[in-house]
């Protein structure tokens, strides 16, 4: 078979050989083994460059026959490669082997061809893990209640992980949320104005306590190489609370 992808992750298997962990066009997240050249100079097939690769097999460990690049391969440093190594953690952590998701491949192609460009990295992760949440079937919905009620600009709400969006009237909550949040705010990150300070520092604490529970509290060790920057802005209960400016 063959597929358009890009290779996500590699780690020595045996002499000569290695583990590939491949995103691609025709069959998603694939995981392959890949017997390096003996007369060529020994190169690991890298990250960040289109192939066209050939694998054979039935089984979730393929055996990849060829790659050769269908690109010229992106320059990252800085910044842009550690958001670029957190983007490959969360496609490995997420996504399941074998399942056909070309819309995340075109996500991916999108972010990794925007992060050299100069523009503000935050913007883009947060639109990525936005694209990932709803290619899985996890999305966040800041348009309506947990009860369906559509959300009111002027209401501030109460988001819990398992139940969503509840009305708040400033009542001691029986289970502390996970965040508090105007409704104009969450309606501007439902429509995705990423630039908007508060709906960025919405997003990040948002995305931060979702991905937490969709691993079962298992770290992200790329999140370690981007900036810390903790949550300053203001609290009730404890617990962040977002208004509009």
């Amino acid at each position: 078979m063959r597929a358009s992808a890009y290779v996500i992750h590699t780690r020595p298997f045996q002499d000569s050989k290695i583990l590939l962990d491949v995103l691609t066009l025709e069959q998603g997240l694939i995981r392959g083994v890949w017997r390096l050249p003996k007369k060529e100079a020994r190169v690991i097939p890298g990250p960040f460059l289109c192939y066209e690769m050939e694998y054979i097999g039935r089984s979730d460990l393929k055996t990849v026959k060829s790659l050769e690049s269908l690109t010229s391969a992106l320059s990252l440093e800085g910044l842009p490669l550690y958001a670029a190594f957190y983007a490959h953690e969360l496609l490995e952590k997420l996504l399941p082997l074998n399942l056909p998701l070309p819309d995340v491949f075109t996500l991916y192609k999108w972010l990794i061809e925007s992060l050299p460009t100069g523009a503000a990295i935050a913007p883009l992760l947060r639109r990525f893990e936005v694209g990932l949440f709803s290619e899985l079937g996890v999305a966040i919905n800041m348009v309506s209640t947990g009860r369906g009620e559509l959300v009111q600009a002027d209401q501030l709400y109460q988001f819990h992980y398992k139940f969503g969006l509840r009305p708040y009237y400033g009542e001691t909550p029986k289970q502390l949320p996970m965040l508090f949040v105007e409704g104009r705010v969450a309606l501007d990150y439902h429509s995705g104005k990423w630039m908007d300070k508060q709906v960025l520092s919405l997003a990040k604490e948002l995305h931060r306590n979702w991905l937490d529970g969709l691993l079962n509290g298992k770290p992200i060790d790329s999140r370690r190489l981007l900036p810390k920057q903790p949550f300053q802005g203001e609290r009730h209960l404890g617990i962040p609370i977002f208004r509009s400016l």
